[in-house]
């Protein structure tokens, strides 16, 4: 498999899994915010490896990764009615971390720049 075709699988099965999920599956698991943050197609093309972001806590991550392993067939079967595909990966499901990282990292950044600009302000008026 050529790498444009192999992109082109990846971005395909990103986008019909997170219309899947925003359409809403029926396993209340997945009801957190959830990312579909990238697909990883193996070189053969019989497995991809879905990186998702949930934000919440770590209880609800280990609960939407619960509810998408159990509705990993479902959804695979979902996307091989729609993508037509000579083998439809299987899929497994991997949770990212570094986004909610980034969002916390971005939370100091902010609460930083508020107290040095209250600080600068206080600074002036003496």
């Amino acid at each position: 498999m050529d790498t444009r075709s192999k992109r082109r699988i990846e971005q395909l099965i990103k986008i019909k899994i997170s219309s899947l999920l925003l359409k809403g599956l029926k396993d209340p698991r997945l009801e957190a915010f959830i990312t579909i943050m990238e697909v990883k197609l193996s070189n053969d093309g019989k497995s991809a490896t879905v990186v998702v972001s949930v934000i919440g806590s770590d209880r609800e991550k280990r609960l939407v990764l619960r509810g998408l392993d159990s509705a990993g067939k479902y959804i695979q079967w979902r996307l091989g009615r729609e993508m037509r595909l000579k083998y439809m990966p299987h899929l497994i499901f991997k949770l990212d971390e570094t986004m909610e990282e980034r969002v916390k990292f971005v939370h100091k950044l902010s609460e930083m720049e508020k107290a040095d600009g209250s600080n600068s302000i206080q600074s002036g008026i003496k």
